[in-house]
């Protein structure tokens, strides 16, 4: 890989991949360089492999996305749960009220360890 891929396509090194976000700017960046090759009348084999990346990263995207969503509902499930556990009752909007900004922490002021 050249300098000039190194700069627009850049590697993370996140050992779980790239995030979400990454992916989908990523995504939008192959299909710009597409249609641009497509403009200039490029190769077949640029255009064809351009297009099975972009493949590639639009299942990648949308198997993060389906993960988020489930993730996110398992842990609402999970919190609704421990919730009806101890007995905390939600606000009239459904909402549970925050007590962190309404304490001050413990211990004297200006301390940190």
């Amino acid at each position: 890989m050249n300098r000039f891929d190194e700069k627009v396509y850049r590697v993370t090194k996140r050992r779980d991949g790239p995030s979400l976000q990454e992916q989908k700017s990523q995504l939008l960046r192959l299909k710009q360089d597409l249609e641009q090759f497509k403009s200039r009348q490029a190769g077949a084999a640029v255009v064809g492999s351009l297009q099975a990346r972009i493949r590639e990263l639009e299942s990648s995207v949308t198997r993060a996305e389906a993960a988020r969503v489930t993730d996110r509902d398992s842990r609402r499930l999970r919190s609704d749960e421990e919730d009806a556990e101890s007995g905390a009752v939600p606000m009239a909007d459904g909402t549970m009220r925050a007590t962190s900004s309404r304490f001050p922490p413990r211990g004297r002021p200006g301390r940190t360890f």
